[in-house]
C-alpha cells in the first residue's frame, strides 16, 4: 500500500502535489457555497443553521468512540510490516464498535429534535434541521473510517479525489435549490447530508477496487484481544483529547448564541472562515505529516522527524507574518467581498485576532509529532490546560466588551480563543523541545520588515480606491494587490525556497 522504494523527500514532493492541487480547488468550492448561504438566508437563519452545525460537531467526538486517531497510528506500522491481517482486524473492530455508537446517537438526537429546539435553541426551526443533520452521524462514521485508510497509506490522491467530489456535490444541490428559488432554511440544511452520501458511496467504491480486493479479500479477520486492547488503550486518551479539542473548537460558538444570539454567531462564523484562509497553505503540510512521520517513528528514525519540524517551524512563521499582514489592512474589504456588505463587521473581528494565528500554525505541528511518538497524554494535559483559559477568558472578554459600546460583544469571544492559544503552544513546544533546533531570527526578522513596509505603501496609496469599488471590482482589486504583494516577497526569499528544497532532498531514502 506504502511504496517503499521512494524516498521521504519524494514522498513529500508528490504528496504535497496532490494535497495542494485539490485543496486549491475544493476550498473555492466552499467559500462559493458559503456566499450563495449567505445571500439566500437571513442572518438569523444562517446563524440557527451553524448552530445545528455547531451542536452536531460536539456530539461527534462520540460517532467513532474515539478509533479513527487510534487507526492513523496503528495503521501505517501494519502497512509497513506487510501484516494485513491486523490490518483487516483493526478496521473490522473499528466498524463493529462504531456503527452501532452512531445509529444510538443519530436515533436519540432525530427523538430529542422537538425538546432541543424549543429548550436549547429557543427556536422552532431549529427541528426540522436537527432531525435532518441526524443522518450525520451514520454516514461520516461509514465515511471517515475509510478516508483514514487513505491517508494511513499515504494515498493523498484518492482521499482528496473523493473529497472533492463530495464538495461538487454540495455546490450541485446548492445550486439546485438557488437556481430553483428554494432559499429556505430547510433545504439548505440537505447540502451537507447530500454531500456526505455521494461521498460514501466513492470512498467504498475506490477502496473496494484499490485496497480489499488486492490486498484483503484472503485475509480473513481475527480476534487478537492484544491488539484490540492497544488499539482501545490509545483511544481511551484521545477520548479525553478529543472531548476537550472539540469543546474547546465550539465552546466559543455555543456561548456566543447562548448570550449573544444567532445574530452574533453568523458574524463570528464569517470570521472564522477568513481567518483560516491561510490554511490553504498550512492545511496540506498538517494533513500529510502525520502517516509520514508515524512511519518514521515505526522506524526509529528520530532525526528526521528533528530535521521536519526545525524546517516547518521556520517556514511558518514567515508564512503567518506576511498573510496576517496582508489580512489585517484589508480585513473589511476581505469581509465585504466574500460575505456581502451586511457581514461587513466580520472584518473588525478579523483584524482584532488575525495576529494570533500563528501559535495555531506551530501548535499543529506539535500536536501532531506528540501524536506520531505514542505522548498521547502530554497532548491530552496541554488540552485541559487550554480548557481552563478559554472558558473564564470567554466569559469575561464578552462581559468586558459589552459593557464598552464602542465595541461589538462577540469580538470578546475571538479574543479569548487566540489569547487562549498562547499557553497551549507553549506547552506544546516544551513537550517536543528534543525536535527543536535554533531558531533563524534573522531570516524572520527580514521578512517581517519587508512585509511591514509594503503593506504601508498599500494602505496609504491603494486601499482609497475600495471607497468607489463595487464587489466584483473589489475581488479583482484584492487579488491584484496580493500579487503585487507576495511578488517581491518570492522574489527576495528566492534563495530561501531553494535551501528548503535542498533540505528535503538531502533526508536520506527510507528504509
Amino acid at each position: 500500500m506504502i511504496d517503499s522504494t521512494e524516498t521521504l523527500s519524494q514522498k513529500f514532493v508528490r504528496k504535497w502535489f496532490w494535497l495542494y492541487v485539490f485543496s486549491f480547488l475544493a476550498w473555492p468550492i466552499w467559500y462559493f457555497i458559503k456566499i450563495i448561504l449567505s445571500h439566500d438566508l437571513s442572518v438569523e437563519e444562517i446563524g440557527i443553521l451553524y448552530w445545528v452545525v455547531s451542536l452536531v460537531s460536539l456530539l461527534t467526538v462520540y460517532h467513532d468512540l474515539w478509533l479513527t486517531e487510534s487507526l492513523n497510528f496503528f495503521l501505517p506500522k501494519f502497512i509497513v510490516e506487510n501484516d494485513y491481517k491486523r490490518f483487516k482486524s483493526v478496521l473490522a473492530y473499528a466498524m463493529l464498535a462504531q456503527i452501532p455508537t452512531s445509529l444510538i446517537i443519530g436515533w436519540l438526537l432525530y427523538f430529542w429534535s422537538d425538546f432541543l429546539a424549543i429548550n436549547y435553541f429557543h427556536t422552532s426551526k431549529a427541528a426540522e434541521v436537527l432531525r435532518i443533520f441526524c443522518l450525520f452521524f451514520i454516514w461520516m462514521n461509514l465515511y471517515s473510517i475509510i478516508s483514514t485508510v487513505y491517508w494511513a497509506s499515504q494515498n493523498t490522491k484518492y482521499q482528496k479525489w473523493i473529497e472533492l467530489i463530495r464538495m461538487l456535490a454540495i455546490l450541485a444541490i446548492t445550486l439546485v435549490f438557488f437556481l430553483t428559488w428554494n432559499w429556505t432554511l430547510n433545504h439548505y440544511s440537505w447540502n451537507w447530508i447530500f454531500g456526505l452520501f455521494i461521498g460514501v458511496i466513492v470512498t467504498y467504491s475506490f477502496f473496494y477496487v484499490k485496497y480489499y480486493k488486492p490486498y484483503l479479500q484472503k485475509v480473513k479477520v481475527t480476534y487478537d484481544k492484544e491488539l484490540i486492547k492497544k488499539v482501545f488503550s490509545y483511544a481511551i486518551w484521545v477520548l479525553l483529547a478529543a472531548n476537550v479539542w472539540m469543546v474547546l473548537s465550539q465552546i466559543d460558538m455555543q456561548l456566543i448564541i447562548y448570550l449573544l444570539g444567532a445574530e452574533s454567531a453568523w458574524y463570528y462564523t464569517n470570521y472564522l472562515s477568513i481567518i483560516w484562509i491561510p490554511f490553504l497553505v498550512i492545511a496540506p503540510i498538517i494533513w500529510f505529516l502525520f502517516p509520514v512521520v508515524s512511519e518514521l517513528h515505526g522506524k526509529w528514525d528520530e532525526e528526521k522527524i528533528k530535521t521536519i519540524k526545525s524546517m516547518f517551524y521556520k517556514y511558518f512563521w514567515v508564512i503567518w507574518v506576511v498573510v496576517s499582514a496582508f489580512m489585517f489592512v484589508f480585513a473589511r474589504e476581505l469581509s465585504v467581498v466574500f460575505f456581502w456588505e451586511k457581514f461587513s463587521f466580520s472584518g473588525d473581528i478579523l483584524m482584532f485576532s488575525v495576529f494570533f494565528l500563528v501559535f495555531n500554525f506551530l501548535l499543529q505541528i506539535n500536536f501532531q509529532i506528540l501524536a506520531w511518538t505514542w505522548r498521547i497524554r502530554e497532548r491530552v494535559k496541554i488540552l485541559w490546560v487550554w480548557l481552563a483559559f478559554n472558558i473564564p477568558l470567554n466569559l469575561i472578554l464578552i462581559n468586558f466588551f459589552e459593557s464598552m459600546q464602542q465595541w461589538k460583544w462577540v469580538l470578546g469571544s475571538s479574543l479569548a480563543v487566540w489569547l487562549s492559544w498562547i499557553p497551549m503552544f507553549y506547552l506544546s513546544n516544551r513537550a517536543t523541545r528534543k525536535y527543536s533546533t535554533k531558531f533563524d531570527l534573522g531570516f524572520f526578522l527580514k521578512n517581517t520588515l519587508i512585509a511591514s513596509f509594503l503593506c504601508l505603501i498599500l494602505s496609504v496609496f491603494w486601499k482609497p480606491l475600495f471607497i468607489w469599488a463595487g464587489r466584483l471590482e473589489s475581488l479583482f482589486l484584492i487579488l491584484i494587490l496580493w500579487f503585487l504583494y507576495i511578488m517581491p516577497l518570492a522574489i527576495l526569499n528566492m534563495r530561501e525556497w531553494k535551501l528548503f528544497l535542498d533540505q528535503i532532498l538531502k533526508i536520506k531514502k527510507s528504509k
